[in-house]
């Protein structure tokens, strides 16, 4: 059973050196289960190790690759994941990597890792449009 639905079964002989052999092959349903309407939902960890969902639950991919990125930890160094409920993995994460600055300070710097190309894609576009907005504001704060 797939998402509610029951798999069916092919039956079909096929005749090998006089041999008769049955081969089951299984399809699987691609389509999502229809209790399941939204498809991501990012989850935070706690300092118990558990995940906890964060925000209400997404469809859009370029909204929810949105929240990941401005979602912070629950707490210092805890983990962000966005998950896909219709694929049913983790397609982004936060990782931290401890950095020491010139002062000899030691600091966290947020890694994220996305492991869909067309999410990857995404966050760079969200990214640059960051950038450029960053960069009006400096320009137009210049001019005043």
């Amino acid at each position: 059973m797939v998402g509610g639905t029951m798999v069916p079964q092919i039956q079909r002989e096929s005749e090998t050196g006089g041999i008769h052999m049955n081969h089951t092959l299984t399809t699987v349903m691609t389509e999502p289960d229809p209790a399941t309407s939204h498809r991501y939902q990012i989850y935070r960890q706690a300092r118990n190790g558990l995940h906890y969902s964060h925000g209400g639950a997404i469809d859009s991919p370029t909204d929810a690759v949105a929240l990941f990125l401005q979602t912070p930890p629950a707490f210092e160094g805890g983990e962000v994941r966005l998950w896909d409920h219709h694929a049913q993995r983790s397609v982004a994460s936060a990782d931290w990597h401890i950095e020491t600055t010139r002062i000899g300070f030691t600091v966290r710097r947020r890694s994220n890792e996305f492991q869909d190309p067309a999410l990857t894609t995404i966050a760079k576009g969200i990214a640059e449009r960051e950038a450029l907005a960053q960069t009006l504001s400096a320009d137009v704060r210049m001019t005043i």
